[in-house]
């Protein structure tokens, strides 16, 4: 056992004590305060030594400077946004105070418990967080949000854009992953379980919430008109043509910029990749959460096609095309639609970044475009989103440029 591991609980009480103390001075969040200092660890007796190792940690973690910043940030947002101080008041006042706050604390994590659910299933289900799609889910959560702030300064009254950038804003000054690291690691020292992991949920909530930061009503008709044998077809033609550019990239070829800001060939030609083998997880019902990680290895033109096999066996042979997936049973059909889209979309990128033609899969490259139009034609050209606002195009231009440009390229 650790030098620290053998400090009493008085004394390890004390360094946490000390540390909460002197990351929140002066800031007055008397409720945020005190939650912290309610949880501070007590390490048992005889300690299993992954307790050991996380009491470690988290001393660690406490000397040093990003937990305390990020503790303070948190603080300072509760002392902004949470109720003003409450006066002098009779006993029974102040209890049944003490019992409204713990019952919109209790709110408060059943709607953040529904954020996960709904956040994960709709990454399961393949749903962009800028579809069209995307905001009946986003309605439903502002909806339950909404009656957790009765006691804060200035609550929202109903759903609309001061409700979701204030729900937004929540999200974003929540989002430190030390302190979820924190949490994390006294629950690992006092042995309870660990809360869930937020970082998928909560990075698609917040993606989601940027896109529709106004209302709208859902036109169901986004979800129709996509044929399973037509858009079987499509994703072959597709593909056909974007492998043909795929081979022909060179190794010094990786590191050219594209179209898509901030993204060499390399990171385009990986997210392809990731498009092809999260469609077919989906269909398979295992989705993936490894978009950071390197798709590519060493072969880009082989990690392509295999993908691209991988895929099309998924959507043919798990009846997926004929199923539907997520809270709004959108269709698998146009799932897979949207990955005809993207990787046309994107082909035109590569083609783009080469020099190579633009004029890809002509032969379904207009129908394309309509459900291009037919499904993201309402979604919200919001920063943060995936397309940029619609550019004009040259005289002549084929559907793949009319494509690009409508998704917020620039094919002059």
């Amino acid at each position: 056992m650790t030098e620290l591991a053998r400090l009493s609980d008085r004394e390890r009480r004390r360094i946490i004590t000390d540390f909460v103390e002197d990351a929140l001075d002066g800031v007055h969040a008397p409720a945020y305060r005190g939650g912290l200092l309610a949880a501070v660890p007590d390490l048992p007796d005889d300690p299993t030594p992954e307790q050991t190792d996380a009491w470690t940690a988290l001393i660690a973690l406490v000397r040093g400077p990003e937990l305390r910043a990020a503790l303070r940030r948190l603080a300072e947002y509760s002392a902004r946004t949470g109720p003003a101080a409450a006066g002098e008041t009779a006993p029974a006042a102040q209890e049944q105070a003490a019992q409204e706050q713990a019952a919109q604390q209790q709110a408060a994590v059943r709607v953040a418990e529904l954020m996960r659910e709904r956040g994960e299933a709709a990454v399961a289900a393949g749903l962009a967080p800028d579809s069209p799609a995307a905001e009946p889910v986003v309605a439903e959560l502002v909806a339950a949000w909404i009656p957790t702030q009765a006691g804060t300064a200035d609550p929202p009254a109903a759903d609309g854009p001061v409700a979701r950038g204030r729900l937004l804003e929540q999200l974003e000054t929540a989002a430190e992953p030390a302190v979820e690291r924190y949490w994390q690691l006294l629950c690992t020292v006092t042995g309870r379980p660990a809360p869930p992991r937020w970082g998928t949920a909560g990075a698609w909530t917040t993606a989601a919430l940027r896109a529709h930061l106004r209302p709208y009503e859902l036109d169901r008709s986004a979800f129709d008109g996509t044929a399973p044998d037509r858009v079987t077809r499509a994703y072959e033609q597709v593909i056909r043509d974007v492998s043909a550019l795929v081979a022909a990239v060179r190794p010094e070829d990786l590191d050219l910029p594209t179209p898509c800001a901030g993204w060499t060939v390399r990171q385009l030609l990986d997210h392809m990749v990731w498009e092809n083998l999260m469609a077919a997880s989906i269909a398979e019902g295992t989705p993936r959460d490894d978009l950071g990680a390197d798709h590519l290895g060493a072969d880009h033109r082989a990690a392509f096609e295999d993908s691209a096999r991988t895929a099309l066996a998924a959507f043919t042979g798990t009846g997926m095309l004929h199923r539907t997936f997520g809270p709004y049973e959108a269709p698998g059909a146009m799932l897979v639609q949207q990955v005809v889209v993207e990787l046309l979309a994107h082909g035109w990128d590569l083609a783009r970044a080469t020099g190579a033609p633009t004029g890809l899969a002509p032969g379904v490259a207009e129908e394309t475009l309509a459900a291009a139009r037919r499904i993201y034609g309402a979604a919200p050209r919001t920063e943060g989103g995936s397309f940029a606002p619609e550019r004009p195009v040259p005289p002549g231009a084929s559907a793949t440029d009319r494509l690009a440009a409508f998704l917020g390229r620039d094919p002059a």
